[in-house]
């Protein structure tokens, strides 16, 4: 793997994360995540002496990752303090999100913000064609010659083993036993670690996005396809709550209601029978005498159509009780909605709230976040995960 320069007086590339005892490594953590500290409020955080923190920082800033800022004074007590920050743009990581088309690649520094992005069409979803997919987009992204210090690679699939040995089933993709972070590691000529696409999508928002500093919260994904196209990750204590492709199929087709529309596995009125941007379009179809596009539904509806305008209401209504549902069951204050369909929420968001207090008896304490779709955030989810092995010791 070629190294990536670091500042001056410290050591560059695998050499810099080398050098880190594992004890400091949540010190790093806390840098990247919650920005510029000084030592004595770093102690606090991480329950530490004072001589220990000092300690522990020191082989940081002697490797480079971390640098003290000019010297503050604490409003509190006057005296003066140089605040400790992580140097995030000099060690970047690759992120790629495998769709059942493309794949999209983000590459981003330390702190998750993304400094390049790229994607590539696949004619196949075979392990050999997304592997290399891969390693075309490491190499657009890496042309400056910066390499990356490590890659994080997700998708719908179920990722088996411990970290650093990840075996991938994924049904959608006809996957079985594939030994996916093995092959890019060898492609790409770094650490790689391989996860759930949802699951990494709520680790990015968990440290850099709409859940910062919540310790529970729940991301719905909504996505084209009805038969695999809604995903979901529950976060508990700051954990995932680990779920399995049968678990995701049980969310998917939970029953709404009993006497609503089929979805191709003979379930009336489940999640994915509402909500999939293809359920919407088939809900417009019936009225309409052909099939629209996602795009032309919503357009429709805004513009006062009423076929497609009660088929995008239906389906936020759907919505609604899908978020009451996980609010309520998983005793969860912040939902995150992302995913191809998710301008639903938006175009109806009045029977989005409908669908709600049908299952809650309020909208008070439910912090809602509607995120635009761009699959540039599901690879800075990858990404993040990269980063968090990184940090951890693990990639």
């Amino acid at each position: 793997m070629s190294a990536v320069n670091g500042p001056a007086g410290g050591r560059s590339g695998g050499d810099a994360w080398a050098s880190v005892p594992r004890a400091a490594r949540p010190i790093l953590r806390e840098l990247v995540i919650h920005g510029p500290q000084s030592r004595t409020a770093l102690a606090k955080r991480l329950v530490l002496s004072t001589g220990s923190l000092t300690r522990l920082t020191k082989p940081l800033v002697e490797s480079g990752l971390v640098v003290e800022r000019e010297v503050e004074h604490d409003p509190t007590h006057g005296r003066p303090t140089r605040p400790l920050e992580i140097v995030a743009d000099t060690h970047h990581f690759l992120g790629v999100k495998l769709t059942s088309g493309a794949l999209y690649g983000v590459r981003t520094d330390l702190r998750g913000e993304v400094v390049g992005r790229e994607s590539v069409p696949l004619p196949d979803l075979s392990p050999d064609t997304v592997v290399e997919g891969a390693g075309w987009l490491a190499d657009r992204l890496t042309g400056d010659g910066r390499r990356p210090v490590a890659a994080g690679v997700t998708l719908g699939g179920e990722v088996h083993g411990a970290m650093g040995d990840e075996i991938i089933d994924s049904g959608a993709l006809g996957w079985r036993s594939v030994p996916l972070r093995r092959l890019l590691a060898e492609r790409l000529g770094m650490p790689c670690v391989v996860k759930h696409d949802v699951t990494a999508l709520a680790a990015a928002h968990q440290w850099f996005g709409d859940a910062r500093e919540e310790p529970n919260f729940a991301v719905i994904a909504l996505g084209n396809g009805i038969g695999d196209g809604i995903g979901y990750a529950l976060f508990v204590h700051g954990s995932a709550v680990r779920s399995t492709e049968a678990d995701l199929a049980e969310f998917a087709h939970q029953t709404l209601d009993a006497g609503g529309p089929m979805c191709p596995e003979g379930h009336r009125g489940c999640v994915a029978a509402y909500v999939a941007a293809d359920s919407v379009r088939i809900a417009a179809a019936q009225g309409l005498g052909r099939l629209p596009g996602f795009a032309e539904v919503l357009r429709l509806a805004r513009a006062g159509d009423p076929v497609c305008a009660e088929a995008v209401s239906e389906a936020a209504r759907a919505l609604g009780v899908v978020i009451a549902n996980v609010a309520n069951s998983g005793l969860v204050k912040t939902v995150i909605v992302a995913g191809a369909s998710v301008d639903i929420a938006r175009a109806a968001r009045d029977d989005l709230e409908r669908g709600i207090l049908a299952r809650r008896r309020s909208l008070g304490g439910l912090r809602l976040s509607v995120r635009p779709h761009d699959f540039g955030d599901w690879a800075r989810g990858a990404a993040v995960e990269a980063i968090k092995a990184q940090l951890a010791g693990a990639a």
